[in-house]
């Protein structure tokens, strides 16, 4: 289950990486929109996939009996740097979620065409 909420949420983010490029090289506001949520869903993803492993690990060696199941005395157990570095790629993750949904908000207004008022009954 973990791998396959990884692979999902490396899809959603590479596909939100490639519709929030071409939304801020054309400045359509929609398109920077739709990759925020894309970020948000992505990272989603994510924390099931880290959920996942992290109760995994901690089932298979919760289970009896321990000199079976579990590690040695002598062993101790540690999540280490790579659930840092996952645990630290999701909060990046769930920022550019939010910043790309909040751009087309912060964007300044674009100069409108001034239009040249239209004749009512005759008069100017």
């Amino acid at each position: 289950m973990t791998a396959g909420f990884i692979g999902m949420a490396v899809s959603i983010i590479l596909f939100g990486w490639i519709v929030g490029v071409l939304g801020c090289c054309e400045q359509h506001d929609l398109m920077q929109y739709v990759a925020g949520l894309l970020f948000l869903m992505g990272g989603t993803c994510c924390i099931i996939s880290l959920c996942t492993c992290v109760a995994g690990i901690n089932f298979e060696l919760s289970r009896y009996p321990r000199y079976v199941y579990g590690l040695p005395e002598d062993i101790s157990h540690g999540y280490g740097w790579s659930m840092f570095c996952a645990w630290g790629g999701l909060g990046l993750t769930l920022l550019a979620g939010f910043l790309c949904t909040l751009a087309p908000s912060l964007n300044t207004p674009r100069a409108t065409s001034v239009q040249k008022p239209r004749q009512e009954n005759g008069a100017v």
